[in-house]
C-alpha cells in the first residue's frame, strides 16, 4: 500500500471518528437534558469543582454537604469582636435614641443655642413678655434660622452616618451564637474565655442563616459609608470603643474578599440545589433628616399653638369675670360649639364663631338692654348737645339692637326645625356615601360662620364707636366748663350713682368685651 493511500485511509478514519464523537456529544447531551438528576448531578459536580478553586475553599466540603470548622472559626471570631456591640443595640433597643445621638452630634453650637431658644418651656417665658402675635413671630424666625443650618453638605454628612449606623447594626446584630451553637451545643453566650469545639456542620441545617449572614455582611462592604465620623459619634455618645475602627476595618476586608470570591454564595447554590441562588443585599434605606426636620417645625409650632391657646382661654376667662362675672356663657341654643363634634366626626366645617357669638349676644342682652341702655337714655336723650356730636353713638346703639334681634333669628335659622339647621340633620347621614350632601353642609356652615364673622365684627366697630364717646364724656364730665353736654348737674338726678363713676364702669365693660372680641377676630 501506498504512503498516499495510507494517508487517506487515515483522513477517513480520522472524520469517522470526529464524526462518531460529535453525535456522541449531541446523544450524551439529549440523554442529560431528558434526566434531571443526570443534570443536576453534573452541575453540582462542576459547582464543587468552582468552590475547590476559590480562595476560601476550605470552609466547605461538597462531597459531604458540611460546612467545615474553618467557617465555624470566621464566624467565632466575628462574634467575639461584635459582641459588646450586641449588648449596646440589646440594651438601647429604641432607634429613636441612636437617631437622636447622630443628629446632636451633627448640630452646630449655633443650632444648639436656637434649639434652646425654641424649648416649650423658653416659649412659656416667652409668652409672658410678649403678645402672641410677636411671640409666634420670633419664634418662627428662630425655628427657621435652625433650620437653614441643614445646607446639603451638613445633611449629606448625617445621612451616611446613619446609614452607618444601621449597617454596622444589622451586621452585629446578627445571631451568631445560634448559628455557632450548631457547631458546638455547649457554647455559652458570651463567654469567650475558652475557645469553642467546633465541628463539621452539615450545611443544609444552616442554610437560612448563611443566607441571612450574607444578606447583611455585604450590605457593610459599600463605598463611601461614613465608617470614620460614625465610630467617631459612639466614642463621643459613650466615652468608648465598642469596636475599634482598624478592626472594623479589618472585617470589611475580610468580608469583601469572601464577597469577591463568591464562595458561600456557590456553598449555598451547591447545599441548596439551588443554581440560580444569589443573595439580596437587605438595606432599605429611609431619610433620618427630613423625618427630624419635621418633627422639630411640627413640635415647635404645637407648642407655640397650645401656649397662645392656653394663653387665649386664660384671658378670655379673666374678661369673662370680670364682665359677666362667670366663665360659662351660654349665650345660644343652636349654633353653639357642642355641635362641632358631630361635625368633625364626619370631616365637615365647624362652627367657628359659636364661643365669641355666644358672648355678644349675652352682652347684648345683659348690659345693652341694661346698663347701656340706661346710660344712653339718661345722657344721650335727656342730655342738652349737638345732635352732630351725638348721632355716632345714637346709630351705633340702634344698630347693636338690632344685631341682637337678628342673632337670636340666626340661632333659631340653625335649630333642627330652622331653615339651615334642617339642611345639615337631613343630609348628615348622607354625608358617608354622598360627596354632594357633604358639600351642601360645608356650603350652609361656611355660609352661617360668615354670618356670625360679620355679627361679630360690626358689633365690635359699633362698640369701640360708643366707647370712644363715653371716654370723651367722662373728661367732659370732670372738665370745670362742659363742652359736649352741657347739663352734667342735672343728668345726675337721674342716676343712684355718681355720674363719672356710671359713666368709667360702662367705658370698662365696653373696652374689656372689645378686647374679648379682638381675640377671636385677629385669628
Amino acid at each position: 500500500m501506498s504512503a498516499k493511500s495510507n494517508k487517506q485511509n487515515k483522513s477517513d478514519d480520522t472524520k469517522k471518528s470526529s464524526s462518531g464523537g460529535f453525535f456522541q456529544n449531541l446523544l450524551a447531551s439529549l440523554f442529560a437534558s431528558s434526566n434531571p438528576e443526570a443534570e443536576k448531578k453534573r452541575k453540582l459536580k462542576s459547582l464543587a469543582k468552582t468552590i475547590s478553586k476559590t480562595k476560601y475553599h476550605s470552609f466547605y466540603k461538597p462531597s459531604s454537604f458540611e460546612l467545615t470548622e474553618s467557617f465555624g472559626k470566621l464566624m467565632y471570631d466575628i462574634y467575639r469582636v461584635v459582641f459588646p456591640a450586641q449588648q449596646l443595640f440589646r440594651n438601647a433597643q429604641n432607634i429613636a435614641v441612636f437617631k437622636h445621638h447622630i443628629i446632636n452630634y451633627s448640630l452646630s453650637e449655633k443650632q444648639f443655642e436656637l434649639l434652646a431658644q425654641i424649648d416649650e418651656k423658653k416659649i412659656e417665658e416667652m409668652a409672658k413678655q410678649i403678645d402672641q402675635k410677636k411671640l409666634s413671630e420670633q419664634v418662627e424666625q428662630k425655628l427657621q434660622m435652625f433650620l437653614a443650618e441643614f445646607d446639603n453638605t451638613k445633611t449629606a454628612k448625617i445621612e451616611s452616618i446613619y446609614k452607618a449606623y444601621t449597617l454596622f447594626k444589622d451586621f452585629c446584630s446578627f445571631d451568631y451564637y445560634m448559628l455557632l451553637k450548631k457547631y458546638d451545643s455547649s457554647l455559652r453566650e458570651g463567654v469567650f474565655s475558652t475557645p469553642p469545639r467546633l465541628e463539621k456542620v452539615n450545611a443544609e441545617y444552616i442554610l437560612d442563616d448563611l443566607k441571612d449572614f450574607l444578606s447583611v455582611a455585604y450590605s457593610i462592604t459599600g463605598e463611601g459609608i461614613a465608617w470614620n465620623d460614625f465610630f467617631a459619634m459612639l466614642k463621643e455618645v459613650y466615652g468608648k470603643d465598642f469596636i475599634t475602627p482598624n478592626t472594623w476595618k479589618k472585617i470589611i476586608v475580610r468580608i469583601k474578599s469572601i464577597q469577591m470570591s463568591k464562595t458561600i454564595d456557590f456553598v449555598i447554590q451547591h447545599a441548596s440545589q439551588d443554581f440560580k441562588y444569589e443573595t439580596e443585599i437587605q438595606y432599605h434605606y429611609e431619610s433620618l433628616i427630613e423625618p427630624y426636620i419635621d418633627k422639630i417645625q411640627n413640635e415647635t409650632r404645637e407648642s407655640v399653638s397650645k401656649i397662645t391657646e392656653a394663653l387665649k382661654d386664660s384671658k378670655t376667662n379673666s374678661i369673662c369675670m370680670q364682665i359677666f362675672g362667670k366663665t360659662d356663657i351660654q349665650g345660644l341654643l343652636h349654633y353653639v360649639e357642642s355641635y362641632n363634634a358631630i361635625l368633625e366626626k364626619k370631616g365637615l366645617n365647624l362652627y367657628e364663631y359659636a364661643e365669641p357669638l355666644g358672648y355678644l349676644k349675652t352682652f347684648l342682652i345683659e348690659y345693652l338692654k341694661k346698663d347701656i341702655r340706661e346710660y344712653f337714655d339718661v345722657v344721650v336723650i335727656r342730655g342738652q348737645w349737638d345732635s352732630t356730636l351725638s348721632a355716632p353713638i345714637s346709630n351705633a346703639y340702634q344698630e347693636l339692637l338690632a344685631i341682637s334681634d337678628k342673632i337670636s333669628t340666626f340661632d333659631e335659622m340653625m335649630s333642627e326645625e330652622g331653615s339651615l339647621g334642617i339642611k345639615i340633620k337631613t343630609l348628615l347621614p348622607k354625608t358617608s356615601h354622598d360627596s354632594g350632601a357633604e358639600n351642601i353642609i360645608n356650603r350652609v356652615v361656611s355660609d352661617a360662620n360668615d354670618t356670625a364673622k360679620d355679627f361679630i365684627y360690626t358689633s365690635t366697630a359699633n362698640l369701640i364707636t360708643i366707647g370712644k364717646t363715653v371716654k370723651q364724656l367722662v373728661e367732659d364730665y370732670t372738665n370745670p366748663k362742659p363742652i359736649i353736654v352741657k347739663n352734667w348737674k342735672e343728668l345726675e338726678k337721674f342716676i343712684e350713682v355718681p355720674m363719672k363713676d356710671f359713666c368709667v364702669d360702662i367705658y370698662k365693660k365696653i373696652y374689656l368685651f372689645v378686647q374679648l372680641m379682638k381675640q377671636y377676630l385677629s385669628e
